[in-house]
């Protein structure tokens, strides 16, 4: 008895499903950096802004297979130091294999989340939140890289 089995259209519905979960995974990576920027839904503190760099800076990539597909840094134009240190940092940085890569490239941002404000933390409960509705809270793992 010969079995033959037909997969054809199994290629075309694994690029659907990836190609929807990185449409979910830049969605949410947008609405974070654009939370990041524009409130504080942390329990840090909010800093005080003296140039603007800081809050201009937040940006994010999203990493499929250990490349870019996705790069969002929404800086205005009178910042665009401070935009081109974030992408430096997300291009040029250590990147997972897949996910969702939040940077912000002014040198003292780690410095400031240090002395506990919120440089990048509402992103990040963003992103968590907004991830684990769409894909479900077991397929989500956050984590902290410096």
């Amino acid at each position: 008895m010969e079995v033959t089995v037909d997969l054809s259209g199994l290629d075309e519905f694994v690029e659907e499903v990836e190609e929807y979960a990185n449409e979910l995974m830049k969605e949410a990576a947008h609405n974070a950096v654009d939370t990041q920027k524009e409130r504080n839904v942390s329990s840090k503190k909010t800093y005080q802004n003296h140039t603007w760099n800081l809050r201009n800076a937040p940006g994010a990539a999203v990493v499929r297979d250990g490349n870019i597909v996705y790069l969002y840094v929404p800086a205005d134009s009178e910042h665009a130091g401070a935009k081109g240190k974030t992408e430096n940092l997300l291009i040029y940085g250590k990147l997972p294999k897949n996910g969702v890569v939040f940077a912000d490239g002014m040198e003292y941002a780690s410095f400031v989340s240090s002395k506990g404000f919120d440089v990048l933390d509402s992103a990040s409960l963003t992103v968590e939140k907004e991830l684990k509705e769409s894909f479900g809270n077991e397929n989500v793992k956050v984590t902290w890289q410096e």
